[in-house]
């Protein structure tokens, strides 16, 4: 299997939204693709970040130790049901509900071929997706902006 749990889930969706799998750069207002400047590695190795949103990964266990320094300088949420080197130092932790145990949801096995994950258990009282609660940051920051 790839690294963490769902990456080439992640490589798709980004695809399919924008063309690229990853090193993706929306700053212009469009995607642009350009490993080695702007994958998450380079761009925090450069200190070029304000603030990280982590989801569903654990970069503290697999970057470089500059690069993780330089994560950890800045306000740091972390989407993660699990404890991990990456949520021990964040400011913000957000446990979504376990897709494929608490909620319903679709995971791509390694060949890209899409597994729809059912619910077997309902989730404590208030836990949300990682969709729902990524949706809510995108409601708040789109209020923010006055969109």
């Amino acid at each position: 299997m790839r690294g963490h749990y769902n990456v080439t889930g992640a490589n798709v969706v980004f695809t399919w939204n924008t063309g690229y799998g990853y090193s993706i750069d929306f700053s212009k207002g469009y995607p642009r693709y350009n490993p080695g400047e702007f994958s998450s590695v380079d761009v925090l190795l450069r200190d070029e970040i304000d603030a990280s949103l982590i989801v569903a990964s654990d970069p503290a266990s697999n970057f470089p130790a500059a690069a993780v320094k330089n994560l950890f300088k800045h306000p740091l949420i972390v989407l993660e049901p699990h404890e991990t080197p990456t949520s021990m130092f964040a400011d913000v932790i957000l446990p979504p509900a376990f897709a494929g145990i608490e909620v319903e949801g679709t995971a791509y096995r390694m060949d890209k071929i899409p597994i729809r994950l059912r619910k077997v258990k309902d989730a404590p009282e208030g836990c949300l997706s990682d969709k729902e609660i990524l949706e809510l940051i995108i409601e708040k920051v789109k209020e923010k902006k006055g969109e």
